[in-house]
């Protein structure tokens, strides 16, 4: 099953770099938004922004090897997962 997922994934409407340039918009303004203390908002923001750029990158890649897709997958995954987790983030 592992194998076949990345095979399965279809590409993004649009330009590929219109979508790298919002993965990136979005990691830039969740640090920058975390620097002034909203660590929630920031994960949250940063994970978005990596799982879309993961993403982008995996389906326009040449090569489809399925680790490639998932451990930056689960990176942000986990850190998604933490930012609902933190005590008392603002």
């Amino acid at each position: 099953m592992l194998v076949t997922l990345g095979k399965k994934l279809p590409k993004l409407p649009g330009s590929d770099r219109v979508w790298r340039l919002l993965a990136i918009a979005f990691v830039v303004i969740g640090v920058t938004i975390g620097i002034f203390s909203a660590v929630r908002t920031c994960s949250i923001l940063v994970s978005i922004g990596g799982a879309l750029y993961t993403y982008v990158s995996y389906t326009t890649g040449v090569t489809k090897r399925t680790i490639e897709l998932l451990v930056p997958m689960m990176f942000t995954i986990l850190l998604f997962v933490v930012s609902f987790t933190l005590p008392h983030a603002k």
